[in-house]
């Protein structure tokens, strides 16, 4: 690895925390959103890793989740899977390098939940090994992925993932694990 490896990653993650979207990448964001739901609410209801079902959780112990987890999972790693690994989108790169390394980084950011269930939130190594799950995991990855590179922001691709994850808690029948 080049020595200029280090600088440039951390200058990527810094500038993609500085970087923020105008009116175009936010509507982007929306509608990128809004695609992803429209995907990802019928086929985890058909594969029922989603259900209807209002969290069972005190308002005050969802408030808590919904604050830690806009930092775990939603901002800690999109600044890893797409600000970290993904390649620069303010630089011109073909679009066979982009995908290429887009879709590696999506592999690896579907397999990390369920390595996750496995050796670190155990207590949810049933649902992060859930087919149907990994499915949505890898819809969403797509989705905070473009609109990442869309922007150059990573505040659009934590907001994504963050409504999704709360979202999934709150009304989904995902558990406070």
């Amino acid at each position: 690895m080049p020595l200029s490896a280090p600088k440039n990653a951390l200058s990527r993650i810094l500038q993609s925390i500085l970087v923020l979207p105008g009116s175009r990448g936010w509507l982007y964001c929306i509608v990128a959103f809004a695609a992803y739901a429209a995907l990802a609410l019928p086929l985890g209801l058909a594969t029922e890793a989603l259900r209807f079902e209002l969290s069972h959780d005190s308002p005050g112990r969802l408030l808590m989740f919904s604050l830690l987890a806009l930092f775990v999972p939603s901002l800690s790693e999109e600044l890893f899977f797409r600000a970290l690994l993904l390649p620069d989108p303010r630089k011109t790169l073909s679009t066979k390098h982009k995908l290429l390394r887009a879709s590696v980084v999506l592999l690896l950011f579907v397999l990390w939940h369920p390595i996750n269930g496995l050796f670190l939130k155990t207590a949810a190594r049933q649902v992060f090994l859930d087919p149907g799950f990994l499915m949505l995991t890898a819809l969403l990855g797509i989705c905070c992925t473009v609109v990442y590179m869309k922007t150059a922001s990573i505040w659009p691709s934590t907001l994504v993932h963050w409504i999704t994850v709360v979202s999934w808690k709150a009304f989904l029948g995902g558990r406070i694990f």
